[in-house]
């Protein structure tokens, strides 16, 4: 991709990261000279005419979002991909210099509470102006929270966002945020207005000051049965430090009943700024919620090698209460069964709660993980949506992560690599031939990129640099040629030919002056020989450097391509001395580049 031109307008020169949907590159927009950020959707979404069209509804409405917090879109299209024969759709953004927040608590740890309350009090500005345009974020992170060099915090990936209480891009088929950050009506699959965002934001804000999320997990499962089910732990237990009033406006900002949050943005934009100004606060601490704190609130923290059975009980318990409330269901559903919400559990927890509500399951698909922490085998999304009423044995898709790691192909030959990568999945192969002396090298994969081990997806482009042996000639002699027939000679002989021009006044104008490699070197075919041709002798005029200072002088004829010769001179007249008295050649006369004119400056007598 890189190097492609999207849209006759903007070049991708390097790639800033990537993720489920997308690939993110820098690009120059060669008609406003600027650099912009390209995400790049994968192209299998271009295939979902659906999912085309809600793409063009909101990457339109994310355009409408200029505000100075919010990472503005410029622009949006789609260009034809002949590699996968459809189309590849694009939206272009602006590109800001800094660092995301998350890699930011990563690095220096949590932050302090006035600036943690500066940051979430900048983002509440971004979503009140997306709100108000019933646009809701659905996946407020801190990956997605950026801080500029100069200390600006700016809202990114509206562009995905979707319309409150409407449909979007993150609907059927698509993760529906970030387990770690989502609403409790998220993770249930219900309707999401801008409250969501506000939880989400609490969470972040959670994070900032305690350097850790309120609910976390290896298993999505139970994150999810946690931000429904537990109350988090008051920010004040882990740092008893943080402030009694923003520790207030996190607990609200987090209420598990969407009624008893900050119902809008600026509401807790406010908060936060009456917590800066060292006024008291709207929100006051809010007790567990009656019916949300569930048993697994009272199990203990397990140390890490004893997590995986209480990790086990929480999924078992999430899929025994989906099949409960499914089963009322049913006891009134007319034949038809609803479908539950599969993302989080495992391709074999899906199958077996499926079958028990006398559904089957259908195709599965796979998304490949490329973050580490991610893990394999787990539900992402579902078709038909979590909620959909089926009549018994029809079948529910599903996509499931997957892994998939780039394998050590260097020291194989080029067939064996291919194949190698060909039998992982690997469809796109870029082959750089690089030639080598050595010919037990040729054939041979030198390098690779990715580098062996790290997580690839199935349209991650592996470049691999193939030795070639090339033959080293005798570069012919072209030192005196005119330039038409030097570059005869060295073409007929195999090679590229690089031309230089450079003044002379010893070689006249159009031929060669000097050659690299030498005549009669040995070069390799096909290499580069490159040439310099004279533009003849190049004429200057003498500036008139009289009355001027020693430096002065000297710097002028420097200027003018011109070397000097400084030459004492006596003087009674204390006005003349340190200056150039007079000068060989006079000023305006024409002389070759180089030419050495002597300034007389004068000094007093001995």
């Amino acid at each position: 991709m890189l190097g492609k031109v999207l849209g006759e307008r903007y070049r991708l020169k390097e790639k800033l990261g990537s993720g489920g949907m997308a690939d993110v590159y820098l690009a120059d927009d060669l008609q406003l000279g600027r650099e912009v950020a390209v995400k790049v959707l994968h192209p299998q979404y271009a295939a979902d005419p659906a999912f085309i069209q809600r793409f063009r509804h909101e990457a339109q409405a994310a355009a409408n979002l200029n505000h100075p917090n919010i990472v503005n879109i410029y622009d949006w299209g789609n260009v034809y991909d002949w590699r996968n024969e459809g189309d590849l759709y694009y939206i272009v953004m602006e590109y800001v210099e800094g660092r995301d927040l998350k890699e930011i608590l990563r690095s220096e740890g949590r932050l302090l509470p006035e600036r943690a309350a500066e940051i979430a009090a900048e983002v509440c500005a971004a979503l009140q102006f997306a709100h108000r345009g019933n646009l809701v974020h659905r996946d407020i992170k801190p990956h997605n929270i950026f801080i500029t060099d100069s200390g600006l915090v700016k809202v990114m990936d509206f562009g995905i966002a979707r319309e409150g209480n409407g449909g979007g891009i993150t609907q059927t088929g698509m993760v529906m945020g970030t387990p770690q950050y989502i609403s409790p009506e998220q993770a249930q699959g219900l309707a999401v207005d801008g409250r969501s965002d506000i939880y989400s934001l609490g969470v972040v804000l959670y994070e900032m000051l305690t350097g850790q999320i309120p609910f976390d997990d290896p298993n999505p499962v139970t994150i999810t049965y946690k931000q429904v089910r537990e109350d988090p732990m008051p920010p004040s237990v882990i740092d008893p430090e943080i402030p009694a009033t923003l520790e207030a406006i996190v607990m609200k900002a987090m209420s598990k009943n969407p009624a008893n949050r900050f119902q809008n943005a600026q509401e807790m934009k406010a908060d936060l700024l009456r917590f800066l100004e060292g006024m008291p606060v709207s929100a006051t601490p809010v007790l567990p919620e009656a019916g949300l704190a569930g048993t697994a609130a009272a199990v203990p923290a397990a140390k890490s090698g004893r997590r995986w059975p209480w990790i086990a009980a929480a999924a078992a318990l999430v899929l025994v209460v989906t099949a409960v409330v499914l089963a009322l269901v049913l006891g009134g559903g007319g034949g038809k069964t609803e479908v539950p919400n599969l993302q989080g559990m495992t391709e074999a927890q899906a199958k077996s709660v499926l079958e028990g509500l006398g559904l089957q399951l259908g195709e599965v698909g796979y998304q490949y993980i490329e973050e580490e922490e991610e893990e394999a085998g787990i539900v992402v999304s579902q078709d038909p949506e979590w909620g959909t009423m089926l009549a018994r044995g029809e079948k529910v898709n599903v996509t499931v992560t997957r892994e998939l790691r780039m394998p050590e192909v260097v020291g194989m030959s080029r067939a064996e690599a291919e194949n190698a990568l060909k039998d992982a999945g690997v469809s796109v192969i870029e082959i750089q031939n690089v030639p080598v002396d050595d010919e037990d090298k040729a054939n041979t994969v030198l390098s690779q990129s990715p580098a062996a081990g790290r997580l690839i997806s199935l349209n991650t482009s592996v470049k691999l640099e193939v030795g070639v042996e090339q033959k080293r000639v005798a570069v012919p002699e072209v030192v005196g040629d005119s330039r038409e027939n030097a570059e005869k000679k060295l073409k007929d002989a195999g090679f590229q030919v690089e031309v230089l021009e450079e003044p002379s006044s010893e070689v006249e104008e159009g031929y060669v002056i000097r050659q690299s490699p030498l005549a009669n070197q040995k070069a390799l075919e096909g290499g580069v020989v490159t040439i310099w041709i004279s533009t003849g002798v190049e004429v200057v005029e003498v500036p008139d450097v009289r009355t001027k200072t020693e430096e002065e002088a000297k710097t002028i004829l420097t200027d003018a391509d011109l070397s000097y010769t400084v030459i004492p001179q006596d003087t009674t007249n204390p006005t003349e001395v340190g200056k150039v008295m007079d000068q060989v050649p006079l000023p305006g006369s024409m002389v070759d580049a180089g030419y050495n004119v002597r300034i007389f400056i004068g000094r007093t007598p001995d």
